[in-house]
């Protein structure tokens, strides 16, 4: 059976009940042809979600009665993926395994070697492209917080940021000697960065390290970008997040 799980955004969430937006709508009504009284989940991006009946339907408007709110445990590793811009269906499904894996931030970088250049006239366009994948790879795996979207950076703008003073930042170099350990004391919060399929210029790499990020390797083969940035998320996850042993612990 379908998953009958929605998007609905908090401001359209009030007194206990849910308002679908129209793209929501055409899901639940046109494809999987839900009624009233039908049960359904919704989530708000925000990381709640919850239980309810379709109470009412009509041409343009659909509500969800929300009877349950569904406890959800916070993640015990803030994970941030910055990534070079690669060709859109690659970078488009790089991000959407991004929110499967449990990244809470995607930063977008502008690269020496990066394939891609953005347009001012395109960006907006293809920012709610990126979010609309976002939504749906969380409304598909059950998660109700939407991982953060930044616009593209340069690199150089990137490195200045001080948004990530306070986490173990990580560049993944094929050229890296020393490889992840996964020590735990590190942090709880931790920014990877993955370069394009060109890799990075040496130059990016040494002001990344003078502006404190660490550099580590993926063993002695080269990988592709999409398969970099999955290995890398799931390795982090498993050592220090929610996949692996440690998720027990408590």
């Amino acid at each position: 059976m379908p998953r009958r799980r929605f998007f609905v955004p908090p401001e359209n969430i009030k007194h206990g009940i849910a308002r679908l937006p129209p793209d929501q709508i055409h899901h639940l009504r046109d494809v999987l042809r839900l009624r009233p009284g039908d049960p359904v989940e919704i989530f708000d991006g925000k990381g709640v979600g919850y239980r309810g009946k379709v109470a009412r339907e009509g041409s343009d408007v659909v509500v969800v009665d929300l009877q349950e709110i569904e406890p959800r445990p916070q993640a015990p590793l803030r994970l941030m993926l910055a990534l070079a811009l690669t060709r859109s269906d690659t970078f488009e499904w790089i991000i959407q395994k991004a929110a499967e894996l449990g990244a809470a931030e995607i930063i977008p970088l502008v690269t020496r070697f990066s394939e891609v250049r953005i347009t001012e006239s395109k960006l907006e366009a293809r920012m709610a492209r990126w979010q609309r994948i976002l939504r749906e790879a969380c409304k598909q795996c059950a998660r109700s917080s939407v991982p953060e979207l930044r616009a593209p950076l340069a690199f150089e703008e990137f490195l200045k940021s001080e948004l990530y003073q306070d986490a173990c930042r990580c560049l993944f170099y094929e050229k890296a000697s020393v490889p992840w350990s996964g020590d735990p004391a590190l942090s709880s919060r931790f920014l990877v960065c993955i370069g394009p399929e060109g890799g990075w210029d040496a130059g990016e790499v040494e002001t990344a390290i003078r502006a404190g990020f660490r550099t580590f390797s993926l063993g002695p083969r080269i990988l592709r970008a999409e398969t970099a940035a999955v290995a890398v998320l799931a390795i982090f996850q498993y050592l220090l997040g929610d996949l692996g042993p440690r998720s027990t612990d408590d």
